[in-house]
């Protein structure tokens, strides 16, 4: 070996210990920054020196790369839990809101409403004529209805929030999608720039946290990115996500590529978006259906029962709430609708949105089943968008019966979650040959309800004119509604503790699924950083390792120096 081959060897040693001590120190640097991956030298020999009779020599040493110490695993596994922790935080905090909408740990609860309206009814049948009853009872009643309302409107408001919040997220996805963009160009013009690739994933981890997506690397190092089958970002650039309501207020997210927009609700999944998507447009609407079903229900069988009745002055009572089912009769037959109830309310979840049609005739036609034997036939048609459009309910969505011990007879036909009471019989229902009745449900029956009469005198509490003003018949009956499954095959207390204990459970259940998941997240940040993390204690060791070699290595290049410099001196 040469004395310039030996200094030709500390000289490769002196700068890779140089280049590997600028590595640990960017390491170093770097301990805290949030998404960094450690980076190590990959060192390789120098072969090919000079040859002797025992072999040949090597020509120092080299940096053959620097990597990223990346657990791709882990990270795979790390984004599919943060994006379910983020989903179940999210839905937690819209659970709880839920919750305290519908606290009953106070006197003002609804459930207290609910008990105090039937128990005015119970003061008005202990004292028909008691003027200080009566007007108790109109009390409880506005009071009642405000507190329905109220709750329907802080549940409303709070979809509103979510609209507000995911056009916020949506913004934010497309944001970070641009970036993962521009990174991807120029982590295509740098190949091997390792600061890139962490602020890609980093900014992937992210987009996972707002929703679910499939990442895949292509052979140019590139990422593409996919939320289910429609592309995010690709190596020609990213798309843009957009949000917005339908007519019927239910959020639609649509990605845009090129000017063509597809619809991705069924595409999301996991993540914040996720959360809001299930919170905004089922949870809560859910919630609000109930509350819907609620006043309609109540609101019809009390009207129900009050029309029976007789006020004060002696005449037919009317109604008592706000009617919340607008019922048009278009013939002249002689049928009348006297009740429509909800009695399946994720059915009637369905179809609160549409108008129906209950025809009847004598010579049926498209879309007529017979009713029995009789020469009656009948139809349900429905339509979502104003009477412009109609279509048959299938047959076998319908129900119908038909009771004729009573006077008046009746039918009760059931569809999309309603039981509509037709009274009539059949010569009656088609006295002029045939009879419609048209049947539109409020959609915010919650919101409008509300006590129809101002008057105390027209309370109808008594059943029989001549018995006035004493008789209290009528206000027992509806008195004793409270008892009666009358919401949904349930009472009307018992269907409200219903709505309470499953705000609560749901709530539950999302603080369970928190700390499941915040619980799996700091396993695998821990099992991640154990590879991928800075330790500083190593680091440190390695400051050492390479600061001797660099000693070492520039002693090497002074022996070779002066050993140079003698052989010289002796020539």
């Amino acid at each position: 070996m040469s004395l310039l081959n030996i200094m030709s060897i500390g000289t490769t040693a002196l700068l890779t210990s140089k280049n590997a001590l600028s590595t640990v120190a960017n390491n170093i640097a770097n301990a805290s920054t949030t998404g960094y991956t450690r980076q190590s030298v990959v060192l390789s020999s120098l072969a090919a020196g000079s040859t002797t009779t025992i072999g040949e020599s090597g020509r120092g040493v080299t940096i053959s790369d620097v990597v990223r110490l990346y657990d791709s695993f882990t990270t795979l596994q790390l984004r599919t839990e943060k994006s379910n922790l983020a989903y179940w935080d999210t839905y937690a905090d819209i659970s709880s809101t839920i919750e305290n909408i519908f606290d009953e740990t106070s006197d003002t609860g609804i459930s207290t409403a609910i008990s105090d309206f039937f128990n005015s009814w119970q003061s008005v049948a202990d004292n028909a004529q008691g003027s200080t009853e009566r007007t108790s009872l109109l009390d409880s009643a506005d009071y009642l209805s405000s507190r329905i309302g109220s709750a329907y409107d802080a549940l409303n408001d709070e979809r509103t929030a979510l609209y507000e919040s995911s056009q916020d997220l949506v913004t934010e996805v497309n944001s970070i999608t641009d970036q993962i963009s521009a990174l991807n160009t120029k982590i295509l013009q740098s190949p091997g720039a390792l600061d890139l690739e962490d602020q890609r994933d980093l900014l992937v981890e992210n987009l996972n946290e707002i929703l679910s997506v499939d990442t895949v690397e292509n052979s140019d190092g590139t990422y593409s990115i996919l939320l289910g089958g429609t592309s995010l970002v690709s190596p020609a650039g990213s798309s843009d996500m957009s949000v917005s309501v339908d007519s019927n207020n239910n959020m639609q997210f649509e990605v845009t590529t090129n000017g063509s927009s597809v619809n991705v609700n069924d595409q999301i999944s996991g993540g914040k978006l996720q959360a809001n998507l299930d919170g905004r447009d089922t949870t809560i609407v859910e919630y609000m259906n109930s509350l819907n079903a609620f006043a309609i229900n109540l609101s019809d069988q009390v009207n129900y029962y009050h029309s029976q009745g007789i006020d004060l002055n002696g005449d037919a009572g009317g109604d008592f709430f706000n009617s919340l089912v607008d019922i048009t009769d278009s013939s002249t037959g002689g049928g009348t609708v006297s009740s429509v109830t909800v009695t399946d309310v994720s059915d009637y979840g369905e179809g609160i949105n549409n108008i129906y049609s209950i025809d009847y005739n004598t010579t049926g036609g498209t879309g007529y089943q017979q009713e029995g034997t009789s020469g009656i036939y009948w139809r349900v048609r429905q339509s979502s968008d104003d009477g412009a459009t109609w279509t048959d309910v299938a047959t076998t969505d319908v129900t119908l019966s038909v009771d004729s011990s009573t006077t008046p007879a009746y039918r009760t036909i059931s569809f999309g979650g309603f039981t509509a009471r037709i009274d009539g019989t059949q010569a009656t229902l088609t006295s002029a040959g045939s009879e419609t009745f048209q049947i539109e449900p409020d959609r915010n029956a919650a919101t409008n309800m509300g006590v129809a009469i101002t008057d105390e005198d027209k309370i109808a509490a008594a059943s029989d004119a001549t018995l006035l003003p004493g008789d209290n018949t009528n206000a027992e009956t509806i008195a004793d509604l409270v008892n009666q499954s009358i919401i949904a095959g349930k009472t009307p207390v018992t269907f409200y503790s219903d709505i309470v204990a499953l705000s609560g459970a749901n709530a539950d259940t999302a603080n369970t699924y928190v700390d499941f998941e915040t619980t799996m997240v700091s396993s695998l940040e821990t099992t991640r950083s154990a590879t991928s993390g800075v330790s500083l204690e190593e680091e440190g060791v390695s400051l050492i390792q390479y600061q001797k070699a660099f000693e070492a290595a520039s002693k090497l290049i002074t022996v070779g120096s002066e050993l140079l410099d003698t052989l010289i001196e002796m020539v």
